[in-house]
């Protein structure tokens, strides 16, 4: 009797994942979208862009960033940084190298900043720039980055999107981790094995909040930052871009250096915000994008949630099996250990799908950034455990438990970086 009910449940768990694998594959196949060729445009027109930088307590980071800028190949462009306090040296710093700086006392959130600036820009004067460029204040760009996202404005479309690459590699000893390196990852996984692929299809992209560039239509339509409603500004652009059909374009000759937390306690806290706002975005705008969007754009954004079923799935079933083992092991039925194993096979599969992504990322990423082989191999391996880190954050998120405030992320000071 015991064999028969292992043999069902082995069925059952087997059906629904293969099952929902099968509605995941066209996400699978968008990783492929790494390998195909890209167009490299040029752009004969020279719009005029404002560069956007909130800025509140990042004085200690930013000066590589200002510096990046004022070595641009292209010249058609503004600079802007948002403060908070009237004290931060942010304020001399911007103001020795000529950029503008907008003090926002009241903000409380990334899209508060945001709003006032892009706000007080197109009252100003709606048509003085033809793009709005975001830049968070840690990362860094190559001396021929806008030229290169004025390029991609030949594309014609109204969101430009940066690739990203961690940054932490060309930084000092200290601010290389495995457990930083393994979040990395996500920047491939959302760029060169997702929005390249739907950028070739006219997919709608996923939108992360710095490495952003958006039309001034946009904007001026929005009458600066509407995003204020979830902790994560760019989820809920990337949702309102689905229902409005704005097109988007991904911009892999442009890239943008991302700093990665240096501590486990302080990615956790970026991943929480993260999934929190993401959710909360998701929850708030899908009743529109599913009555306004396309099918492949919706398919797309949230086809998250079917990661999250096929990672429940394996974990009930670890859950079932190791439970069963223990229950007939105490009533010494030899079948224990058929079910313990059929649960230690329930988390090989969990370590095995994500290496498997990890191990395609590997591949992906080797172009980006030369050197530290070994490193990154140790960081292959430990990727898996890193993201089922994500398992008791997307319980918090689900059951109400995560913080719903703004929180500042512990930098790596530039002074460290050689």
């Amino acid at each position: 009797m015991m064999l028969e009910l292992f043999i069902i449940m082995v069925a059952v768990f087997g059906g629904l994942l293969l099952a929902v694998l099968l509605a995941y594959s066209p996400r699978i196949v968008a990783w492929f979208g790494a390998l195909l060729p890209y167009p490299r445009l040029k752009n004969a027109k020279h719009n005029q862009f404002a560069v956007i930088i909130p800025a509140r307590n990042e004085s200690e980071t930013i000066a590589p960033l200002f510096d990046a800028l004022l070595r641009q190949s292209y010249k058609d462009f503004e600079v802007f940084v948002i403060v908070k306090d009237p004290a931060d040296p942010t304020i001399q710093m911007a103001h020795a190298r000529h950029f503008h700086v907008r003090i926002e006392k009241g903000q409380s959130s990334k899209a508060d900043a945001l709003d006032g600036i892009l706000h007080s820009l197109i009252v100003k004067d709606p048509n003085a720039f033809d793009g709005y460029l975001i830049l968070d204040a840690d990362a860094m760009i190559k001396d021929d980055y806008l030229e290169e996202m004025n390029n991609a404005m030949a594309s014609g479309r109204q969101v430009i999107v940066s690739k990203k690459i961690v940054k932490n590699f060309a930084m000092g000893r200290d601010a290389l981790s495995v457990q930083g390196a393994a979040n990395g990852y996500i920047w491939t996984l959302f760029d060169d094995m997702g929005n390249r692929f739907k950028s070739l299809h006219h997919i709608a992209l996923f939108t992360v909040g710095s490495g952003l560039l958006i039309s001034k239509d946009i904007i001026v339509s929005g009458h600066g930052w509407p995003y204020k409603s979830t902790l994560t500004e760019d989820c809920e652009l990337a949702a309102d871009i689905i229902a409005n059909h704005w097109s988007t374009y991904y911009a892999p000759y442009a890239p943008i250096f991302m700093e990665e937390a240096p501590t486990l306690s302080m990615t956790n806290k970026r991943r929480t915000r993260w999934m929190t706002g993401l959710t909360d975005s998701q929850r708030l705008y899908q009743q529109k994008d599913f009555s306004l969007g396309a099918f492949w754009d919706i398919y797309f954004s949230y086809s998250v949630f079917l990661t999250y079923l096929y990672f429940g799935i394996l974990t009930l079933s670890a859950l079932y099996f190791f439970g069963m083992g223990i229950l007939l092991f105490f009533i010494n039925d030899p079948l224990f250990a058929l079910f313990v194993l059929a649960g230690i096979a329930s988390l090989a599969l969990i370590y095995l799908t994500f290496f498997v992504m990890a191990l395609f990322a590997f591949f992906v990423q080797l172009r980006d950034v030369k050197g530290h082989l070994g490193f990154k191999i140790v960081t292959l391996f430990a990727v898996p455990f890193h993201y089922v880190g994500y398992f008791p954050i997307m319980a918090k998120v689900f059951f109400g438990k995560s913080s719903s405030k703004w929180d500042e992320i512990a930098r790596v000071k530039q002074k460290e970086a050689r």
